[in-house]
C-alpha cells in the first residue's frame, strides 16, 4: 500500500454480474454468523506475518511469514533493462528468511518504465516480459542456493482496484494471473500462486473484487488460477467518529466474502488478509499522518487482529509496519507500529504484543460448541476466545467501546495483560475487561 488511497473508477458491468451479486446479498441475509469461520484453528506461526525484512533479521524472529511489497524487490526495481535482473536485493531477503525459517511471498508487480506504464501491462510484448520475468523468479528461487525452495508464494499484483497501482481492465490482470500459473506449474509445482489484492475499505472497491472473479479467460474463472484469494483489510480511520478498529475488519471481511461468492469463488478458496494495519487517512487527508493512539491500543489492536481473523478462518494476517517517517512533522501513515520509527529495530509495546498474541494462541482455538466458531461475542458485546492447549485452557477476554465485569472460570489460576503482566487470580472471582484483551489461564 502506498501513502494514498483511491476509490476506483466504476466500470460498466453486465446485469448478469449485478443479478449474481443481488441475489448473494440477499442470501447472507440468512445465513448464520458462523458460515465462513472455521470451527477449531491450531496455532500456525505462518499466521503471523509482516512487512518489515528486519523484523526477520533480529536474532529472535517474530514471525512465520513475510510478504515483500515496498522492499525494493518489485519487478520494475529487479529487471533494470530488458532482459537484465538483479536479484541482490532479494537474495538478501531470502537467505535471512530461509534461515529463520521465515515463509516467503514475492509481489510480482510492478511494471519496469522502459516497457510502458507502471501500472498496466495491456499488450502481449510486455506480458511476455513478465512472464520471462516471472521465469526467472521461478527458476532461481524454487532451490536457491542448493538450500531448498526460497519463496513459497507468489502473488501476481498489488491492489488491483486502487488507481496508484493498477489502471488496466479485469481481462489483462486476469490473463497475469493466469501467466503466473502456467509459469508456476512449468519452473516450480511446489509454489503457490496468490491472487492480486484488493482493498476493501470503498463499496466500489468491493464491487471491482465482483468484476474481477466473474471474469473469464477462455470459460475458466480467474479464481481457478490462483491458490489464495488477497484482501487488504484496512478499515476507514473513523465510523462515526469513533476510530475503525479490527470489529471493523471482520465486517469488511463478510462483505468481500459476499462480493467473491458472486463473483463465483468457492467458500473454501483460502483467503489471506495480506496488509493491515490501522488509522489510515482517507478522502482528502489520504497520504497524511495517521492520529496517534496510546500504547495500549495499538497492543490491544495486533492481539484482537490475530484473534479475530484467526477465528475468521484467515491463514496469512502481514502488519504493514508503516516504520518510516517521512510525512511532514514527522508521524506514520499507520497508528500501530511494531518497532520505533526511530530506529526500526527496538520493539514498541504493539511488538512485544506480536510475540505475546503468539504465546497466547498456541494450542487450538476452539468455540463454545461443536457448532460455533471461536471468539464469540455477547450481547453486551464482550469477546471471548478460548484456546484450549496440553496444560489447560487460555481465555482471552474483550469489549471494544466499554468496560464490563467478567467471572472467571473455578479453575482459574493467573492474568495476563496485553503488556504481559502476570497476576495470580481467584478462581470464580470477578475482572473488570475493556478494549484491552485480558488472557485467563485456567486448569479447565
Amino acid at each position: 500500500m502506498r501513502p494514498v488511497l483511491h476509490p476506483t473508477v466504476l466500470r460498466r458491468t453486465t446485469a448478469r454480474v449485478l443479478a449474481t451479486l443481488v441475489t448473494a446479498v440477499l442470501a447472507s441475509t440468512m445465513l448464520p454468523a458462523t458460515s465462513a469461520s472455521a470451527k477449531t484453528v491450531s496455532f500456525d506461526k505462518r499466521l503471523f506475518g509482516v512487512h518489515d525484512n528486519r523484523l526477520v533479521s533480529l536474532s529472535r524472529p517474530m514471525t512465520g511469514s513475510i510478504r515483500l511489497w515496498d522492499m525494493g524487490v518489485t519487478w520494475a526495481e529487479i529487471e533494470t533493462s530488458p532482459g537484465s535482473y538483479n536479484f541482490a536485493r532479494l537474495d538478501q531477503i531470502v537467505r535471512a528468511a530461509m534461515a529463520r525459517k521465515v515463509e516467503v511471498t514475492l509481489v510480482l508487480g510492478i511494471t519496469p518504465g522502459f516497457y510502458g506504464a507502471s501500472t498496466n501491462v495491456n499488450n502481449d510484448t510486455v506480458r511476455a516480459a513478465y512472464r520471462a520475468y516471472v521465469r526467472a523468479v521461478m527458476e532461481r528461487y524454487r532451490n536457491f542456493e542448493g538450500k531448498g525452495r526460497g519463496i513459497q508464494y507468489y502473488q501476481v499484483w498489488n491492489e488491483m482496484n486502487v488507481v496508484n497501482f493498477w489502471t488496466g481492465n479485469f481481462t489483462d490482470m486476469g490473463k497475469l494471473t493466469q501467466i503466473v500459473n502456467q509459469v508456476r506449474n512449468t519452473v516450480d509445482g511446489g509454489a503457490r500462486v496468490v491472487g492480486p489484492a484488493f482493498v476493501t475499505r470503498y463499496t466500489a472497491q468491493l464491487k471491482n473484487l465482483t468484476k474481477f472473479y466473474f471474469a473469464r479467460l477462455d470459460g475458466t474463472p480467474v479464481w481457478k488460477f490462483m491458490d489464495v484469494v488477497s484482501l487488504n483489510l484496512y478499515p476507514m480511520p473513523k465510523y462515526s467518529g469513533r476510530m475503525g478498529n479490527p470489529e471493523d475488519t471482520m465486517k469488511l471481511l463478510a462483505k468481500a466474502r459476499i462480493n467473491l461468492a458472486a463473483g463465483g469463488v468457492p467458500a473454501s478458496k483460502p483467503i489471506w488478509n495480506t496488509e493491515i494495519n490501522y488509522g489510515m487517512q482517507s478522502g482528502s487527508l489520504g497520504g497524511t499522518k495517521a492520529t496517534t493512539i496510546t500504547d495500549g491500543r495499538q497492543a490491544a489492536y495486533v492481539i484482537r487482529t490475530y484473534l479475530l481473523n484467526a477465528a475468521a478462518g484467515i491463514k496469512r494476517v502481514f502488519w504493514y509496519s508503516y516504520d518510516m517517517s517521512y510525512l511532514p512533522g514527522g508521524g506514520t501513515l499507520g497508528n500501530t507500529r511494531l518497532t520505533s520509527p526511530a530506529n526500526g529495530s527496538t520493539l514498541t509495546v504493539a511488538g512485544k504484543a506480536f510475540y505475546l498474541v503468539q504465546s497466547w494462541m498456541k494450542g487450538t482455538l476452539v468455540g463454545p460448541t461443536r457448532s460455533q466458531r471461536p471468539c464469540t461475542v455477547d450481547r453486551a458485546g464482550t469477546y471471548t476466545c478460548v484456546v484450549k492447549y496440553a496444560k489447560g485452557v487460555k481465555r482471552i477476554y474483550w469489549n471494544p467501546t466499554k468496560s464490563v465485569k467478567v467471572r472467571l472460570a473455578k479453575s482459574a489460576t493467573f492474568t495476563q495483560t496485553v503488556y504481559g503482566v502476570k497476576k495470580s487470580v481467584k478462581g470464580g472471582s470477578v475482572k473488570t475487561v475493556d478494549y484491552r484483551p485480558l488472557m485467563v489461564r485456567s486448569k479447565v
